[in-house]
Order: structure tokens, then C-alpha cells, then sequence
């Protein structure tokens, strides 16, 4: 069972504290003829004392000396069949666990007298036993009806056991009546288990003014997880401004506290508010040891907000921490938009040294580019674009190929790359169009490390030849 229902774990406890002797109850010993009262007087110090096959062995011998089978009608003047004989052969068979026994004993208590409370949450315990919670469930309702005194506590033993059993709507409603009839001893746990059933029912704005009430009434642990609860269902609700304007109150009110910090942060995000985002994540990581997710948060931060000289320390630690693809191309990034993409380049170049990367050299090769190393860059492409196994980079590898010999002078081997760039559909656009200038003269066109081209004066493969 999960840890929404921890709580009716109790339920079975309760009941077992609800289990009387066989002793009859006091309203009905005047009805009781003698010799049910004598038998039961005998029976009751046997269960006490655990003689469960003697005390069973009791009243069956006292009703084999009834001369007619058992109908709920007839009249039965010396009590063979008397509710109170069978509700205590019910208990001798529910303490050993004979669940089917006891549940027909029950059933014939309750056929004689439908009103015996006890015997109603008997029967809910034998249903609670055998997993049969939506049974137990209607017969603690019973045994709530049915009770003089009508406990509270019985009428949320039915809630809790249809909640058990997923019937959540049935549980809500007994939950809300529980709520009208008894308010005053309407219990915090319980209070939980009818938001846990609102939730599974999927009525979470039902369930808000519920959470808010536990807020007020828990102190400690207990209260930060409804609070985070509170939270939690403001973002999935969409309730953006609300669960801002809540967590904005939280770090104000216990500032120390790292959770409100990390909450802050993701309802920040979620609203678009990154530089707020940023400067929350920076209080949250002086309060909390970040996780590898968070330092990348962090990091990403930085560097979407144009603050590469704090974003490139974070991913330089992310990679000795772990090294991965992704990380490498932000610090380069990063190192890039610094001004000393030289940087970028040696980390690539370390990062490869043992396994080379066909992305990451096309990142190499692009950052080359940029650096107007136009050789390097052609060479560092194209072998980018015939050791891509998945073919995934292949395309633009290819044409910054033919963009950087092209640059470089050599005609031949960009048409070459250009050509090749073709097959592949993201580039085959621009890879036609470079082809169709190669030979025009006076041609002007230079691609810049993000693919985009401009005109200036460049000579054709004739002028080249004619040179």
C-alpha cells in the first residue's frame, strides 16, 4: 500500500480494540432467555483465555440440542439461535483467522438482528482480511448507522476502506458527510486521506482548500511536505501566478530554507522569468549542495543569459564530474562567446583524443572556420562527415566542408563536398544553390560558422586555371 494510505493501516488496530468477549451487550441481556445467557457466560472466559476450539465446541453443542435448523423468523424461546450465539461463534472463528466461518456467523447475527453494530464491524473486519475493502467499506457505514453513539471514527473506517478498495467517489462522499456530522472531531489524517482520494479522483481544485487547511494545522515536516504539496498542485493546475506569489512568501518567511529556494526556481522557469530564475538558483546553491541536473541549470542560466564567465567554471566541473557530448559543446560555446574560442577548441581536442566524435569534430571544424583556418577546417569536416555512423551530422559536416575549401582556394574538393551535402535533405538547399555559384564569375559568396552566406569577391575555378 502507498504512502498516501499509511494512515488506514491504523484501521485494523482500531477494530481489534472494538472486539468484545463473548459477553452479550448489556441492552440485550433482558431478552436473552436463560439458557443463551448461561451458555455465553460460559463461552466468554474460554476466548479470553484463547480455548477458541472449546468455546466453539460450547455453542455448537448448545444449538445441537435445538430440534429445528435456523430461520431468521421463527421463533426461538430458548435461544439456540439467538444473534448473540452466533456473533460469539463469529468471534471464535474470526481469532482463528477462519474468515468464511466467521462471515456466514456474522451474516446470521444480522439476519436475526439487523441493528447489532458489532457484528456489522466484525463483518467489515472479516471483509478487511480478505481484501475485500469495498464490502468492509459498506459494512462499516452499517455499523455507523447502526451505533447508538454513532463514533466518528467508524464512519471514516467506511471512507478509508472505499478509498482502499479505488472507489473514490464513494469514499469523497462519506468523507464530506463525515465532515458535516462531526466537525469537531474531524481528525487532521483524515483530512489527508480525503485529499489523497480527491487527488485520485482527479479533482485537485476540490482538494486545494483541504491541503491549505493541513498547512495551517501541521507544524515542522508535516507542514512543508502540504506546502510543497500546495506547490506541486499550483503548477499542475497552471496556477502559475498563485504558486509565484506562494513561493515568493515562503523564501521570505523562512529564507534558510533550500526547498523554497528550488521551488522558486522551477515556477520561475515555468513563468519565463529567467533572470529571476538565475538569481534564485544562485541563494538555492549557497543553502544546498547541487546535483549534477542543478549545476547544468545553473550553468544554462548563465550562458542563456549572456553570462558566459560564470557559465563556462560550472560545465568545466560538469565534465570532470561526468563527461558528456552535450556538456563539452555549451563550455565551448561558452568559451566562444568569451572571446577565446582556442579554448574551445582544446577541450574538443581532449575530449577526442581517445574516442573521436563526428559532432564534436564538425564543432571543431566550424569553430576553425570562424578562426579563417580554412585547410584545417575542410579537413576536420570532412572527415567529420564520413566517420558520422548515424548520418545524423553528415549533411552540414559536408557542406561546411565545401565552404572551408572553397574558401581556402580549392575549388575542386568543394564542389566535391558539395555534392556529397546534396544526399542529405537538411543541407540540399544550400549545398545546390553554392554549387550554381562555384562557376559564375565574380562570384560572391562566404558562409560564415552558422552556415549563413554574404556576398564578396572571390575568383572562380577559370580564374584560377587562367593563373
Amino acid at each position: 500500500m502507498s504512502a498516501p494510505f499509511r494512515h488506514i493501516f491504523g484501521l485494523l488496530a482500531a477494530i481489534l480494540l472494538l472486539l468484545p468477549s463473548a459477553t452479550p451487550r448489556a441492552e440485550t441481556t433482558e431478552k436473552l432467555p436463560l439458557p443463551a445467557l448461561m451458555v455465553l457466560n460460559k463461552v466468554s472466559p474460554l476466548l479470553a483465555g484463547e480455548a477458541y476450539d472449546q468455546a466453539e465446541e460450547t455453542l455448537l453443542a448448545f444449538q445441537g440440542r435445538s430440534k429445528t435448523a435456523f430461520d431468521a423468523e421463527s421463533p426461538d424461546p430458548k435461544g439456540y439461535y439467538h444473534p448473540e450465539i452466533y456473533f460469539a461463534l463469529g468471534n471464535c472463528y474470526l481469532l482463528q483467522s477462519r474468515y468464511d466461518a466467521a462471515a456466514e456467523a456474522y451474516q446470521r447475527t444480522l439476519a436475526r438482528d439487523p441493528d447489532h453494530s458489532f457484528a456489522w464491524l466484525h463483518l467489515a473486519r472479516v471483509h478487511y482480511e480478505t481484501n475485500q475493502y469495498a464490502d468492509a467499506g459498506r459494512c462499516f457505514e452499517q455499523a455507523y448507522e447502526t451505533d447508538p453513539e454513532k463514533k466518528p471514527e467508524i464512519l471514516y473506517y467506511s471512507a478509508a476502506a472505499r478509498t482502499m478498495a479505488g472507489r473514490y467517489e464513494e469514499a469523497i462522499g462519506i468523507f464530506e458527510r463525515l465532515l458535516a456530522r462531526h466537525s469537531d472531531a474531524f481528525l487532521p489524517e483524515w483530512r489527508e486521506q480525503l485529499v489523497h482520494a480527491l487527488l485520485a479522483a482527479d479533482r485537485p481544485r476540490d482538494a486545494l482548500p483541504h491541503i491549505k487547511a493541513l498547512i495551517n494545522v501541521y507544524t515542522g515536516e508535516a507542514k512543508t511536505r502540504w506546502q510543497e504539496i500546495l506547490l506541486y498542485q499550483y503548477l499542475q493546475l497552471e496556477m502559475i501566478t498563485e504558486a509565484l506569489d506562494m513561493a515568493l512568501d515562503l523564501t521570505r518567511e523562512a529564507p534558510e530554507k533550500a526547498a523554497w529556494w528550488k521551488a522558486l526556481v522551477h515556477i520561475q522557469l515555468n513563468a519565463g522569468q529567467y533572470e529571476d530564475a538565475l538569481a534564485a538558483m544562485i541563494v538555492y546553491s549557497y543553502l544546498s549542495p547541487l546535483s549534477m541536473e542543478e549545476k547544468t541549470l545553473l550553468a544554462d542560466l548563465n550562458l542563456q543569459l549572456g553570462i558566459p564567465v560564470m557559465a563556462a567554471p560550472v560545465y568545466k566541473n560538469c565534465l570532470e564530474e561526468k563527461p558528456d557530448t552535450g556538456m563539452l559543446k555549451r563550455l565551448v560555446i561558452s568559451y566562444r562567446q568569451l572571446g577565446d574560442p582556442e579554448k574551445g577548441l582544446d577541450c574538443i581536442r581532449d575530449f577526442c583524443r581517445d574516442d573521436p566524435d563526428a559532432e564534436l569534430m564538425l564543432l571543431q571544424g566550424e569553430i576553425l572556420y570562424a578562426l579563417k583556418r580554412y585547410e584545417a577546417a575542410a579537413s576536420v569536416c570532412r572527415w567529420a562527415a564520413k566517420d558520422d555512423a548515424d548520418a545524423s551530422h553528415a549533411g552540414r559536416a559536408w557542406l561546411m566542408a565545401g565552404y572551408a575549401a572553397w574558401q581556402s582556394g580549392d575549388i575542386t574538393a568543394a564542389r566535391e563536398a558539395f555534392k556529397h551535402a546534396t544526399d542529405f535533405k537538411t543541407v540540399k538547399k544550400d549545398a545546390k544553390s553554392a554549387l550554381t555559384l562555384l562557376n559564375r564569375p565574380t562570384t560572391v559568396f562566404i558562409a560564415d560558422a552558422d552556415g549563413k552566406t554574404e556576398p564578396r569577391k572571390q575568383k572562380t575555378e577559370k580564374d584560377l586555371k587562367q593563373k
